[in-house]
């Protein structure tokens, strides 16, 4: 079966797209993919796979001159060949995103001459029998995916894993809803022409099918959860927290309860510690309000291949969503992917944030977490998980056993398979 997939990075297991859709696809037999991609970077996987990129850079020069070729075929192992971008130029990149420069990317995509001869015969070449299209808060992403459909005239699936479509924000700009309003009409466009939408949560899943009257399945991460893995052993003097991820979107915040709430637990000795791992830029007083050196350790970054062994070693592993309104705003259909390792590693949970957060709702309709869905209830939750230390371990047997029941690989790469060989 060939699979065409239109993405804003390329394929890469070092990037979020890349990671998250290897997981679906990988161990699928008898799937090809083409992947047209629209920024710089070298495609990285395992999978069979062709490649075509658009370049934003060739793109503006055929604003001006005619005849300029804005994409082509790369292969991966060309040393190099396709674009790269610095991380001085990455990190310029995030700076300088404000909503009217967005703006001038999307005309320059509008004015840019991406229609070429090269893509058509890219796409006729491949002949795909389904299009699996990630839905983006993008004009041009959602063009291209319309505009191959209609060249190939096959049916396409979609997935999307953020809010890209509700009024349900936050912002005091009238540039963000401007932006927000023309954004989603190309969201619902994409949404419609599919035959299944694959969501992140449950909440998503509900809120979309109301609004798009599309069928709605739940696609999160999958994992092997075979054998069972071996539960940790009591803890023998402090009990260790483990925190990895972004601490953004207000999640700082509701880390920093966490280190409160120790600072109370631990005043006639160390019963318990926190160690955080993100590469989240923050602020000084951010710092100091989730890291105090003693309860609370913050470690900084570490290489994504260490993560899972950090996992392992803890007794407690902490998940947090933000509970400002902005926050929760942005969150509300949002499922974090290390859930799934969480689950997979069978260690104890306790999730702090608002009980209408995706993630949240899923842990107490599960029962596989101990839960805060404020400050006043976290120290509570982690007082009963330290000083009961079979807490620890009956949560650590729900975790495993509800990711085995709701994220396990076979199942979801099997439905995933079902739903595309029926829409060939």
């Amino acid at each position: 079966m060939k699979v065409l997939v239109i993405s804003s990075t390329p394929w890469s297991s070092d990037n979020s797209f890349g990671n998250s859709f290897s997981n679906i696809f990988d161990g699928i037999e008898g799937l090809e993919f083409a992947n047209i991609y629209c920024k710089a970077g070298i495609p990285d996987n395992s999978l069979n796979m062709v490649y075509y990129q658009l370049s934003e850079k060739k793109l503006l020069k055929s604003v001006f001159k005619r005849g300029v070729s804005t994409g082509r075929v790369v292969v991966p192992d060309s040393n190099g060949s396709a674009e790269t971008q610095s991380v001085t130029g990455r990190e310029a990149a995030r700076k300088l995103r404000f909503t009217w420069m967005l703006w001038v990317r999307d005309l320059i995509w509008k004015a840019g001459k991406w229609k070429t001869k090269e893509l058509e015969e890219f796409i006729d070449s491949f002949n795909p029998d389904i299009i699996f299209q990630p839905v983006y808060f993008s004009t041009y992403l959602n063009e291209i995916a319309l505009y191959a459909k209609k060249r190939t005239g096959k049916k396409m699936l979609g997935y999307i894993s953020d809010d890209n479509y509700t009024l349900r924000q936050f912002s005091l700009s009238p540039l963000y809803w401007i932006d927000r309003l023309i954004k989603r009409r190309y969201v619902k466009r994409t949404v419609k022409s599919c035959e299944i939408l694959y969501c992140i949560s449950e909440i998503q899943k509900a809120e979309y099918e109301k609004i798009f009257s599309v069928p709605c399945k739940v696609l999160t991460k999958c994992a092997d959860f075979t054998p069972p893995p071996e539960l940790k052993r009591e803890p023998s003097s402090s009990v260790k927290l483990a925190f990895t991820g972004n601490l953004g979107a207000g999640r700082w915040k509701s880390v920093s309860y966490i280190t409160d709430a120790l600072k109370s637990i631990n005043t006639d000795g160390i019963k318990a510690q926190l160690y955080i791992y993100s590469a989240t830029p923050l602020t000084e007083k951010q710092r100091s309000s989730i890291a105090d050196g003693k309860n609370a350790l913050f470690m900084g970054a570490v290489p994504s291949d260490e993560i899972q062994g950090i996992q392992k070693d803890a007794d407690i592993l902490v998940h947090a969503e933000g509970t400002g309104l902005k926050s929760r705003l942005q969150v509300h259909q949002s499922f974090s992917t290390k859930i799934v390792d969480y689950l997979k590693n069978a260690r104890a949970v306790l999730a702090v944030g608002p009980k209408d957060a995706a993630s949240i709702d899923y842990f107490i309709k599960n029962g596989s977490a101990a839960v805060a869905t404020d400050r006043t209830e976290v120290e509570a939750a982690l007082t009963k998980l330290i000083n009961e230390p079979g807490e620890i371990k009956k949560y650590a047997e729900k975790a495993y056993y509800c990711g085995r029941k709701n994220h396990s690989a076979d199942i979801i790469k099997k439905m995933v398979y079902d739903d595309m060989s029926a829409n060939i």
